[in-house]
């Protein structure tokens, strides 16, 4: 603060610091535009909560969404597995009778040769006829089991 001495000898300061009252403003003036910019941020704090919350609301509904079509895509899918089991049950089913029809073949040949003893040595051919025969039910055997293990292997994996 600058002090001036006036011809008179009274001290004053000088008038650049003097101040006015016209320049000021009143007290509920400043009290109000202070609660106007507390009421802007205010607001503006609630729109940004309001606009993010509904954003996440948004995500959430996509993914409920998403998680219904895969749930029908899963739903479809045992369905369809749930179709395959019977038609492999069925398949197992005809291929045990198949497999049921063939070993009775086969004792009822091995009953034969049996029976025939004596009579099927001296006959060669015969002999060699039903051995091929015993070996081409042995040969559908095996492989009607390896087609029932494959089935059973395939049902376990579904």
């Amino acid at each position: 603060m600058e002090q001036t001495y006036q011809t008179k000898s009274e001290l004053r300061r000088s008038n650049q610091y003097v101040r006015t009252r016209s320049g000021r403003a009143p007290l509920w003036v400043k009290i109000m535009s202070l609660a106007v910019i507390w009421g802007a941020v205010a607001l503006g704090c609630y729109f940004l909560a309001q606009t993010y919350i509904s954003d996440i609301l948004g995500k959430l509904d996509a993914i409920a969404a998403n998680n219904a079509a895969q749930i029908d895509q899963l739903n479809a899918k045992l369905t369809d597995l749930q179709n395959a089991m019977t038609a492999h049950q069925a398949s197992v089913e005809q291929l045990q009778e198949q497999f049921l029809a063939v070993e009775a073949e086969l004792a009822a040949v091995k009953e034969e040769m049996s029976l025939a003893g004596s009579s099927l040595s001296t006959a060669a051919e015969t002999k060699q006829a039903l051995n091929d025969r015993i070996d081409l039910l042995g040969k559908e055997l095996t492989e009607l089991r390896k087609l029932i293990k494959q089935l059973e292997e395939a049902a376990r994996v579904y």
